[in-house]
């Protein structure tokens, strides 16, 4: 019975979810949990926080977390609604727009720097092109960049995700001390710099400063939220970025339409995140007896909003399978989710896509840049994401 807290499943689930969408708008999978498969259920769920709880989060059953340490997707209302206003402002599209600059001279940067004409473009850029830009706008040491990428990665291929612990402990703190002191300690300064009027503008600077109706976050809650940026910026985008560069990589339509239509690029990007979401599902407890598609769901019930089945829904999307420059509706896509728990980080991470694949555009002219002879697909251990582990290229130019 399928499972999509196994990771072994995620690779050739598509399939699977088909069947799955074409026999009922909700089905019941493993451990008596019930996958909601449609687009339309699927927005049901996730506009109804009343009926549906965030509070476990991707934990599995029965992992508990406390209300300080929640990520945002963790939280219901009203905390939920306090901590995304936060959020939002602190992501305000003003900042975004301001670090574009940063980001494509990073992009750049990256590529120019690889070693030599055959390389992975994970390691080398997938990853950290995003981490780099998340610690600018949080305003942390440069230096410090691929530090947070390794204590990112170690933490997204623990057990942690789902159960919260790991050998070394429980709890963020006790699972990864030195990336939690990392970010208290950058806590602490920008706090004493706000005291001092001596503070920069950025993400973090607003996370400390923001309240809402004098009530502010929290240090406790703060940390959880950088850590929720730092994390993100290595899964959602980071995947994102691996998605479409391999589409580009294997498929010449797709290549030939960015290369020559700087419109096909975003419309790319949406078709991306529909086609290969970067995270398949959101798992939510219903708390009250509920109807979803004509389908009765009990409190108690653990509920799967299937992104992977939604964003493919026949209902919704024509061709559903193939990949579409040109889709007029690519955006209705529910990777970043819908209605009050839109990721308030969406538009970040489409700049860092579009200007990380514009670099690599504008680096690697056509016919230049191939993936390696024998590559095979090999999705990442994360069991809630989708992207390449690898991507090993080969080039004509020297890097």
């Amino acid at each position: 019975m399928f499972n999509p807290f196994d990771p072994g499943q995620a690779r050739d689930a598509w399939p699977l979810l088909a069947r799955m969408r074409d026999e009922a708008p909700v089905v019941e999978i493993a451990n008596g949990m019930q996958y909601v498969t449609r687009h339309a259920e699927c927005r049901d769920v996730l506009r109804d926080p009343r009926s549906f709880s965030n509070a476990t989060g991707m934990k599995a059953p029965g992992v508990e977390i406390p209300l300080e340490d929640r990520l945002l997707g963790e939280l219901d209302p009203p905390r939920h609604t306090l901590v995304r206003r936060v959020v939002v402002t602190a992501l305000s599209p003003k900042l975004v727009h301001a670090a574009e600059p940063f980001m494509r001279e990073t992009a750049a940067a990256l590529l120019r720097d690889t070693p030599g004409s055959s390389f992975d473009l994970v390691p080398a850029f997938t990853v950290p092109l995003p981490n780099r830009v998340t610690g600018y706008m949080l305003g942390l040491d440069p230096a410090d960049a691929d530090q947070l990428a390794t204590w990112a990665k170690g933490l997204m291929e623990s057990t942690f995700p789902a159960t919260n612990r790991t050998e070394r402990g429980e709890g963020f703190a006790g699972a990864f001390p030195e990336f939690a002191a990392y970010i208290d300690e950058r806590i602490d300064e920008r706090a004493a710099q706000l005291a001092q009027g001596t503070a920069p503008d950025d993400v973090l600077a607003r996370l400390l400063q923001l309240t809402d109706e004098g009530e502010q976050l929290p240090r406790r809650q703060i940390r959880a939220l950088v850590r929720n940026l730092i994390t993100g910026g290595f899964t959602t985008t980071s995947q994102l970025l691996g998605n479409l560069l391999h589409e580009i990589l294997t498929n010449p339509d797709v290549e030939g339409a960015v290369r020559t239509d700087e419109a096909a690029l975003g419309r790319a990007v949406e078709e991306s995140l529909r086609l290969a979401p970067p995270i398949l599902f959101m798992a939510r407890g219903c708390v009250q007896e509920v109807e979803i598609g004509g389908c009765p769901l009990h409190a108690g019930t653990r509920v799967i909003a299937g992104f992977a089945a939604a964003n493919r829904d026949e209902r919704v999307f024509d061709d559903p399978d193939e990949f579409r420059v040109d889709r007029a509706n690519a955006e209705q896509h529910l990777t970043f989710g819908y209605g009050p728990h839109v990721c308030p980080g969406a538009s970040l991470a489409r700049a860092v896509a579009y200007a990380g694949i514009g670099a690599f555009l504008e680096r690697f002219p056509t016919g230049t840049a191939r993936l390696a002879p024998g590559f095979e697909f090999e999705n990442v251990p994360t069991y809630f994401e989708r992207g390449p582990r690898h991507l090993p290229i080969q080039t004509s130019q020297p890097a």
